[in-house]
C-alpha cells in the first residue's frame, strides 16, 4: 500500500463572511483526495467556529493565528504585533511541519504565505500559493509589495484564479514557468427545489411572491471595487425602459465611507423605493434563486463566483467585459458583457433583459450548462491535485 503524502491547506481568516476565498478553501478541504493525501487544515480558531464546523472529519485541524495588522483602528500597533511574532509562529511551524512529516503547503493568503516562506527557509517541503486577487489590488506600501515578492520567489507553484489574474502576477514579476490558472468551481448540488428557494429568498427581502416586479440584484461586500456606487447609478437608466424594477443589494459593509455614498445618491435621486440594501446575508442562494437578473459591476473582478453560483440558478448575468468575466460569460451566449465602464452603458444592458423574458431565460439555460460543463468543484480539484502530484 503507498504511503500518502502528508499536506497542510492554510488560511489565514476563519470569517465565512469575508469573502469567496474562505468558501474555496472549504470547497478544497471537503473534496480533495483523502485516500491518496493525508490533509491537515489550519486555520484560527474563533469562538463561532463556523470554519471548524465545516471542515470533514478526515482533516486534522490545527490552530493558526497569523496576527494579521488587517482591519486594526491602530495600525502601527497591529503591525507592531504582527512582526513580534513572526519568530514565534515560523518557529512553531518548524516543529509542526518536522513532527508531522508535511511535504506540501497550500497556502491562501499573502499573510500565510509570508509565514511559511520564512519556514521554508528552514524545513524542506513544497510550497503553493493559490492567488484569489489581482496583484494590482494589494495594498499600495512597499511593505506589501515586499511581501508579495518574497512569497512568489519562495513558493513552487502559484495558482492563479483566472488568466487575468495570472497576467497581473506576471506584470508584478512571478515567473511565468510557476503559475497555474485554475479557475474557481462550485458544487452544483442544490438540496432544494429553485421553486422553494425562491419563495424563501421572496420571504426574506419581504417581497410578495405575485408582485410583478422584476428583481435585478448583485452580491458582494461594500468596497469601492466591487461597484454597488457604478450599480445604482444604472438605476436611472433602466427605468426609462421599464418602471417596474427594483433593485436588490447584498453584502456587508467593509468601507463605510463608500456605503455611505451609495446611500447618498439613492436618497438624492429618490430611489429608495426602488432599491433594498440586505445586509450581510448567510445563505445567499435564496436571495439569487428569487432574482430575475444578476449583476457583478466590480472593477476589476478577479474572477467572479457570485456568477458560477447565479448562472447554476439558471438566472442571466451582466458584468464588465474584464478580468474573470470574460473567462466565464460568453457575450449574449450565457450572459451580457458590457464593455464601457460606465453605469449608464450597465443599465442599457440590464435594461435590454428587463424587457425580454425570452432573452433572460435563453441565456439562464445556456449559463447553467456552461458552469455544469467548465465550471464544476469537481473539474477544479482535479486539476489542484494533479498539480500538486506532479511539483
Amino acid at each position: 500500500m503507498n504511503k500518502k503524502k502528508k499536506i497542510l491547506f492554510v488560511e489565514y481568516c476563519a470569517d465565512l463572511k469575508a469573502g469567496g476565498a474562505q468558501r474555496v478553501f472549504l470547497n478544497i478541504l471537503n473534496s480533495f483526495d483523502c485516500n491518496t493525501y493525508s490533509i491537515f487544515a489550519a486555520f484560527p480558531k474563533v469562538p463561532d467556529g463556523a470554519m471548524a464546523a465545516e471542515v470533514p472529519d478526515h482533516v486534522g485541524q490545527l490552530s493558526y493565528d497569523s496576527k494579521s495588522p488587517d482591519g486594526s483602528h491602530n495600525k502601527l500597533w497591529a503591525y507592531f504585533i504582527f512582526a513580534l511574532f513572526i519568530p514565534i509562529i515560523v518557529l512553531r511551524w518548524c516543529r509542526v511541519i518536522k513532527r508531522d512529516k508535511i511535504e506540501v503547503v497550500y497556502v491562501h493568503s499573502i499573510i500565510s504565505g509570508f509565514h511559511f516562506s520564512l519556514v521554508k527557509c528552514f524545513v524542506n517541503f513544497k510550497l503553493i500559493y493559490h492567488e484569489h486577487n489581482m496583484a494590482s489590488q494589494r495594498p499600495n506600501m512597499i511593505l506589501w509589495r515586499w511581501l508579495f515578492d518574497f512569497v512568489a520567489y519562495k513558493s513552487d507553484r502559484v495558482i492563479a484564479i483566472s488568466k487575468s489574474v495570472a497576467e497581473s502576477l506576471k506584470d508584478f514579476g512571478v515567473a511565468e514557468e510557476k503559475i497555474a490558472v485554475i479557475h474557481n468551481g462550485i458544487d452544483l448540488t442544490v438540496n432544494e427545489a429553485r421553486e422553494e428557494l425562491r419563495i424563501r429568498g421572496l420571504k426574506r427581502l419581504k417581497v410578495d411572491s405575485k408582485d410583478s416586479a422584476l428583481l435585478v440584484g448583485m452580491v458582494g461586500h461594500f468596497r469601492p471595487w466591487k461597484g454597488q456606487q457604478l450599480f445604482i447609478e444604472s438605476l436611472p437608466t433602466v427605468l426609462k425602459a421599464d418602471q417596474n424594477i427594483h433593485y436588490v443589494l447584498v453584502g456587508g459593509v467593509q468601507d463605510q465611507a463608500y456605503y455611505q455614498s451609495t446611500l447618498d445618491y439613492i436618497v438624492e435621486h429618490d430611489l429608495a423605493e426602488k432599491v433594498t440594501i440586505t445586509g450581510h446575508q448567510d445563505d445567499t442562494l435564496e436571495l439569487i434563486a428569487c432574482l430575475d437578473v444578476v449583476v457583478v459591476p466590480s472593477v476589476p473582478e478577479p474572477f467572479g463566483l457570485v456568477l458560477l453560483e447565479s448562472m447554476m440558478m439558471h438566472k442571466p448575468v451582466v458584468a464588465f467585459n474584464m478580468g474573470g468575466p470574460t473567462e466565464i460569460v460568453q457575450h449574449r451566449e450565457t450572459g451580457l458583457l458590457v464593455s464601457e465602464v460606465s453605469a449608464s452603458a450597465l443599465g442599457l444592458a440590464i435594461a435590454e433583459l428587463a424587457v425580454c423574458r425570452e432573452l433572460r431565460e435563453r441565456l439562464g439555460r445556456q449559463g447553467r450548462r456552461r458552469v455544469e460543463d467548465y465550471f464544476t468543484n469537481r473539474a477544479q480539484i482535479k486539476q489542484i491535485e494533479q498539480l500538486v502530484a506532479d511539483i
